[in-house]
């Protein structure tokens, strides 16, 4: 009973700071939009010119999201973009890689989610959520949103 009362807590507050999030007329309430915000924004600005309070003390400066499609001859670089948010291409011995892996993350999270909410799976017989799918879609949202802020 007690993780049902914290699941219905959980998607309370959720459900509260969307809607407060969404009334923000600066914002976009977008998934991607609120996920860029989350986890990128930090690195890369909330206007994604790559100046976020954290640009400073990293090695490499953080890309101008902005001008993605300028610098590739008009065309976005979906495939790509999504690749190195969701960490598939290892540096290895190419140096180091400062951007976190958020593929990882995002499979981690919905991996703990069903840690937490697996007794209300069981009590509802609804169905865990598939790490892979949770990432994939935070992902493609993020792109999605990348996508839509390029500059002329």
């Amino acid at each position: 009973m007690k993780i049902i009362i914290k699941h219905v807590i959980f998607i309370g507050s959720l459900v509260f700071s969307l809607n407060t999030y969404a009334d923000s007329s600066d914002r976009d309430p977008t998934i991607g939009g609120v996920e860029f915000e989350r986890s990128c924004a930090i690195c890369h600005g909330f206007n994604a010119k790559g100046k976020g309070v954290m640009s400073d003390s990293l090695t490499k400066k953080p890309s101008d999201l902005t001008v993605l499609t300028k610098n590739n001859n008009g065309h976005f670089p979906f495939s790509e973009v999504y690749r190195i948010i969701d960490g598939t291409p290892r540096v290895g011995v190419h140096g180091s890689r400062e951007m976190p892996i958020w593929g990882d993350r995002y499979r981690k999270e919905a991996e703990k989610y069903n840690e937490v909410a697996g007794k209300y799976h069981e009590i509802t017989g609804q169905s865990a959520i598939n790490e892979y799918l949770h990432a994939r879609g935070l992902i493609l949202e993020l792109v999605t949103y990348i996508m839509s802020i390029q500059e002329e």
